[in-house]
């Protein structure tokens, strides 16, 4: 009707009428997300300066006072930039006017359609001051708020239809322009809007007769004639997916055309790449096509356009089968001519990081599964055919498996990636498979016991049992010794043992002494420096593999040197000799009357009070060798640890019997001589005993200090001593003493053993007084 279309009835009660119920602007949503990074309500805002008014029912205008209005076209947008310096007001009003520009109503509508939303959303929309509240000019508020509540509400889904609806059609996007044309109200009396929705109706009515003849010229077996007219509803509507998919039915590339695309699965989606580039200046429209979606299912675009003939299609779901599409576009962005069409396409990630490994009897494989992946199936082919293969063993993205028992020889893995159904696809998708060789080798046999026995003769004896076919070192390892059968290269292992004989031999007899283990297993010697304290390790080596075995502790003590005998009284037994250095303490074994008696020395006992032991008068023996520091460890013999013997206690005893009166004078001294021997008899190496006289002249005559400081006024023989003992063990023999050969008066005497067994025989003195003659 005359005189209710914008600008020509302002004011109640002929109100403005027909407010859009669309923007109409393409890249919309471009200019409603910078104007909420500006923080605007509503692109007016930018317009007008602070404290001024809009006026937009006919025209768009900024009144900053009375009377005095200014018009807002594409040279005042562009001078405003200078007063917003932000990038995204200046971007924006920039935009605002090529806007203008293009369509000197473009402006004034999105200004409409955004105030008449902001007065629906507001709980006081219908009040005149509320249009004012948001800049609008109070002579206009009454009239835009009696249009706004006339005009048809939009819910979410029906604004984001209109907002985007500007930008499907010139895309020739008309089924998605369709789909969203449903959604709106009718457009009433916003004439451009059902001019657009005619348009789009229209386009849609003709693709849809395409559609038809095409799909009877199928029927017919005619895909030629059906292939042109796919085509031509795909030019009428280049979203449309029935046509798209008739084309990927019916197209048959002539000779002469192009190679397809190939569609290539990369980190971070799929590449679409195109033979021999991309064909200069085309333009191409990429749609993806999925098995399982339905035949009506909106067809999804890539976005972007090829670089060097390929690009990247990073929205592909994972787990589904796609099929790219590429539609040539002339320059109105309609379809032209036939499409390369790509060759279907699993997007199933393969495994990564697979890798293999084999050992002792085994072979294992671990790999990363893809993210989304159901499972993976795993396979492995041997020697001897397919090996059957346990659970797989999982620790979040990292897959293992290891399977016991295989025989050496050549092995393949293979591992793929299973996804599960998705859409409405019958079945899931496998990935490529990742094929991962290996192969299994000989491993020596383990040895299985160690043991280590000290040989008399000096030095350990090592046996053992297992390392059948390999060779088997003796070691010492730098640190801790690794576990038993663990498993390691040959370059790995130290050299043998310096001081360990080469090569093992057959069973032989232990030296006397010494513990027979009986068994028929190889034994290998060694002679381990003294002074030390060795863990030995048994390795077995074939070839480039070896594995660990067990360990002994073997310790090679110092030898006990200087090992000397003293009997202190006929009970009583000093032993001296050398302390070893590295020793922390040293048994002592004592030997007598057929009883052998341990005596474990401290060092520190040792040194401070020494060692005696309580004993009989018998014959003894006693041998020393340095304690084990470990209580694990075998002790080596040094080869001769220290002895000394000690024989029986045999005491010779003398004194002196005044000689017989003879009227007032008594005759010369007789020495009397007694031997004590145990067991009955002395022995026939007794000593020669002689008495020894020394006077000077004085009253106190000095002691003998030798055989030789004095005169021998008496000897006994030690045979005369032997035969007085025979048979009883005790015997004397007195002798008188020469006095023709002694010295003056007053003069001492002292008793001395020569010869013989002297050092091991006692000799008990009497008192001092009775010796001294005056």
């Amino acid at each position: 009707m005359a005189g209710t279309d914008f600008g020509h009835a302002i004011g109640l009660p002929r109100a403005l009428s027909g407010l859009p119920l669309s923007p109409l602007v393409g890249g919309y949503g471009e200019l409603l997300t910078a104007q909420q990074t500006i923080g605007s309500s509503h692109l007016g805002e930018l317009l007008i300066p602070p404290g001024g008014r809009l006026r937009v029912l006919d025209g768009v205008f900024a009144v900053t006072g009375p009377g005095r209005r200014r018009h807002v076209g594409a040279e005042v947008l562009r001078s405003l930039r200078r007063d917003r310096p932000e990038p995204a007001a200046t971007w924006l009003l920039e935009r605002l006017a090529a806007i203008q520009d293009a369509d000197p109503a473009a402006l004034r509508r999105v200004l409409l359609y955004q105030l008449t939303h902001l007065l629906h959303d507001h709980p006081q929309g219908q009040l005149p001051t509320t249009a004012a509240g948001f800049g609008v000019d109070p002579a206009e508020a009454a009239a835009l708020v009696h249009a706004a509540a006339r005009r048809a509400r939009l819910d979410a889904a029906q604004r984001a239809a209109a907002e985007a609806l500007p930008d499907d059609v010139p895309a020739h996007r008309i089924r998605s322009a369709a789909r969203r044309a449903a959604l709106l109200p009718p457009a009433g009396e916003d004439r451009p809007l059902a001019a657009l929705l005619a348009e789009v109706a229209a386009r849609a009515t003709a693709a849809d007769t395409a559609l038809a003849v095409a799909r009877r010229a199928e029927e017919q077996g005619d895909p030629g004639r059906a292939c042109l007219h796919y085509e031509e509803a795909a030019a009428l509507a280049g979203d449309c997916p029935r046509a798209i998919r008739g084309l990927v039915r019916t197209y048959r590339p002539d000779p002469g055309d192009p190679g397809p695309p190939r569609s290539v699965l990369v980190p971070g989606g799929v590449e679409l790449r195109w033979p021999g580039g991309d064909f200069g200046d085309t333009r191409w429209r990429v749609v993806r096509l999925t098995r399982g979606e339905p035949a009506d299912a909106p067809l999804a675009e890539v976005p972007g356009r090829p670089v060097g003939g390929v690009l990247l299609d990073g929205g592909a779901g994972i787990g589904v089968e796609i099929r790219h599409v590429a539609l040539p576009l002339r320059a109105d962005g309609s379809v032209d001519g036939p499409p390369l069409i790509a060759a279907p396409l699993s997007v199933a990630p393969a495994v990564t990081e697979a890798a293999a490994a084999d050992g002792n009897g085994w072979i294992g494989a671990s790999w990363t599964a893809p993210a989304g992946a159901s499972h993976c199936e795993v396979t492995l082919t041997g020697p001897r055919g397919p090996v059957p293969l346990p659970p797989v063993v999982r620790a979040g993205p990292r897959e293992s498996l290891r399977v016991e028992g295989t025989p050496p020889g050549w092995y393949e893995w293979v591992v793929r990636a299973r996804y599960a159904p998705k859409g409405g696809a019958e079945r899931g998708v496998l990935s490529a498979a990742v094929t991962v060789p290996v192969t299994v080798h000989a491993w020596p046999e383990p040895v299985l016991t160690l043991t280590a026995l000290a040989r008399a003769t000096g030095g350990v004896e090592f046996r053992r049992s297992g390392g059948t076919g390999a060779e088997v070192r003796l070691v010492r390892w730098p640190g801790t010794a690794p576990a038993e059968r663990a498993e390691l290269t040959a370059a790995e292992v130290p050299p043998p043992l310096d001081w360990t004989e080469p090569g093992w031999t057959g069973p032989t007899a232990n030296d006397p002494g010494t513990n027979d283990l009986g068994t028929n297993d190889p034994v290998c010697v060694g002679h381990p420096p003294p002074g030390t304290l060795t863990t030995v390790s048994a390795v077995s080596v074939l070839g480039a593999r070896a594995l660990a075995g067990p360990s002994v502790l073997v310790e090679a003590p110092l030898p006990v040197t200087g090992l000397a005998l003293r009997r202190a009284a006929p009970d009583l037994v000093e032993v001296r000799f050398d302390w070893p250095d590295t020793a922390g303490s040293v048994s002592a074994v004592l030997t007598q009357d057929g009883r052998r008696t341990a005596f474990a020395v401290a060092r520190s006992v040792f040194l401070r009070e020494g060692l005696r032991l309580r004993v009989t008068p018998a014959a003894l023996s006693v041998e020393a060798h340095s304690a084990p520091r470990g209580a694990r460890s075998v002790l080596a013999s040094p080869g001769g640890d220290a002895r000394a013997e000690l024989p029986a206690d045999v005491a010779v005893a003398y004194a002196l019997v005044p000689g017989t009166r003879r009227g007032l004078r008594r005759g010369p001294a007789v020495l009397r001589v007694t031997v004590r021997a145990p067991g009955g008899s002395p022995g026939p190496d007794l000593p020669d005993f002689v008495l020894v006289a020394r006077g000077d002249g004085g009253r106190t005559p000095p002691r003998p200090s030798g055989p030789s400081g004095g005169t021998v006024v008496c000897r006994v023989t030690g045979a005369e001593l032997a035969a007085s003992a025979a048979g009883t063990g005790t015997g004397t023999v007195e002798r008188p003493i020469d006095t023709a050969v002694a010295p003056g008066r007053p003069y001492a005497l002292r008793g001395f053993l020569l010869g013989g067994a002297a050092a091991s025989v006692r000799l008990e003195e009497p008192p001092l007084p009775t010796l001294v003659v005056r």
